[in-house]
């Protein structure tokens, strides 16, 4: 006899991985809504708008990819830009002679992003977004011959993906 499921567990409808993507990503939100102190984001822009409008226009772009990729919105390549909006003027900081802990700290802030929007769940959300409803895996054990062994190599076409995405810009 089955015994239905009466107690709520949450573990059921949140992954761990969406409630680390909501701590990095709450991160860049404050960030951007000037409620900490961070990479100086406006230095990307700076060179070609005034102060204000630069940091006004950079806070804005990482807002709006921060929420990109906290409500799935082309997950993968807004974390990828996101990245790069956020470790340029970081490093750009750090090269001019700021202490190096900053970058530090935002180097694994990036880093955990990238990480949190490659799980299991990410990909198979950026993947509908970006290519539709079809199927981009790799049926290795379809093309493997008899006596193949039962393990299959590590699968890196999503990353691959992301890759031929970065070059194609």
């Amino acid at each position: 006899m089955v015994v239905p499921k009466t107690s709520f567990d949450p573990g059921d409808f949140i992954a761990p991985s969406t409630i680390a993507r909501l701590l990095v990503v709450s991160y860049f939100i404050a960030l951007a809504l000037n409620l900490i102190s961070g990479a100086d984001i406006k230095l990307l822009a700076a060179p070609f708008l005034s102060e204000t409008v630069a940091h006004l226009t950079m806070r804005s772009i990482v807002l709006v990819l921060s929420a990109m990729v906290l409500f799935g919105a082309y997950r993968r390549p807004a974390a990828l830009i996101l990245a790069l909006v956020i470790f340029w003027p970081s490093y750009m900081s750090m090269y001019a002679g700021n202490d190096i802990s900053a970058f530090w700290r935002d180097l694994a802030l990036i880093g955990a992003l990238l990480m949190t929007s490659y799980d299991k769940h990410g990909a198979e959300v950026a993947t509908d977004d970006d290519h539709g409803s079809e199927d981009h895996t790799l049926d290795l054990a379809a093309d493997a011959p008899e006596d193949a062994p039962a393990t299959a190599p590590f699968n890196d076409e999503i990353y691959r993906e992301d890759l031929n995405l970065v070059r194609s810009v």
